[in-house]
């Protein structure tokens, strides 16, 4: 009876079964997520920057615990390190993302099937809400990637194998937008396909850094850039231009932004084959992660002193 308890919660090398692991994380991130939120609404802190903040500090901090004390194993292990190749990863996910919303708004703008007019700003007001928006969308997608591309999906490809893990959390991920304002099927169906684009990012790479980019810029290219909505949420105060559409919901996404169009699934198809064909974004040799072995391999023993005196016993 022992041995079979022990069998549900541990591996046969004694670890804890990578189920257990995930439920551990979800609930530590439920509860002191759900803490903080409600201390920051009732002390009247509540805003868009704050609730994000609150995702991010709290999924890397209950990542810190879970990755130290049970996979015994540094924060970067999960893709949060500073390597040689880290910026470029980090601008090249800015360029992509910010090149594939550009596609899509060239589109929509050379059919006709979209407007933009300059929001009457002052230089110091133009220059407030790009630093904002960008701090916003930073530490949001910051939040999201460690959240769905962090400890959980990593931990999860352990047990499971990468394929399988990459299609669950990218369900978990369109299913976390589907009570956004407008969300539709096709909007969902693109949520979960840049899930998939997210993943094959970091798991191309082991590391955050890309994902991270892509997701920043995406965001606020679609609304500080162009004044899209982003994922339904117009952000009025995070726009730079007004964009207005007129057309089929399918092409232009309607009030839920370019991410509910056609335009959208297939700039993601293109942007993940890129990811996975292209030879310039490469893991680096000698990483530490979640299933490396070298770095908690045991101390080879000492060895014996040799015999001085020739006698045997």
């Amino acid at each position: 009876m022992k041995d079979a308890a022990r069998f549900v919660f541990l591996t046969r090398h004694g670890e804890i079964r990578s189920g257990w692991k995930i439920m551990l994380f979800l609930i530590g991130t439920a509860f002191l997520g759900t803490g903080a939120v409600q201390l920051a609404d009732r002390t009247g802190w509540a805003s868009d920057i704050v609730h994000a903040l609150v995702l991010l500090s709290t999924v890397v901090f209950v990542t810190w615990m879970m990755v130290r004390f049970v996979n015994h194993k540094p924060l970067a292990a999960i893709g949060l390190w500073f390597h040689p190749r880290a910026m470029r990863e980090l601008g090249m996910g800015l360029l992509v993302g910010f090149l594939m919303m550009s596609g899509i708004f060239i589109v929509l703008l050379a059919s006709g099937y979209a407007q933009i007019g300059w929001l009457d700003r002052s230089p110091g007001e133009i220059t407030v809400t790009v630093l904002y928006a960008a701090t916003f969308f930073s530490i949001a997608a910051a939040g999201e990637e460690v959240l769905f591309r962090g400890y959980v999906f990593q931990t999860m490809s352990q047990g499971i194998t990468v394929l399988p893990s990459i299609m669950i959390m990218s369900a978990f991920f369109g299913i976390g937008h589907l009570n956004n304002p407008n969300a539709s099927a096709l909007s969902t169906a693109n949520v979960v396909l840049a899930g998939i684009w997210l993943s094959f990012a970091y798991q191309k790479t082991r590391s955050l850094w890309l994902p991270f980019g892509l997701h920043m810029a995406w965001n606020f290219t679609q609304t500080t850039i162009y004044g899209f909505p982003t994922s339904g949420m117009t952000f009025r105060d995070q726009r730079l231009w007004s964009a207005t559409v007129a057309g089929p919901e399918w092409i232009t996404g309607g009030a839920f932004g370019p991410e509910g169009s056609v335009l959208a699934t297939l700039a993601l198809i293109l942007g993940t084959w890129y990811i996975l064909k292209s030879g310039y974004l490469t893991a680096p040799e000698g990483i530490i992660t979640l299933d490396s072995v070298e770095d908690v391999l045991p101390p080879a023993a000492p060895a014996a002193p040799a015999s001085t005196d020739g006698a045997s016993t």
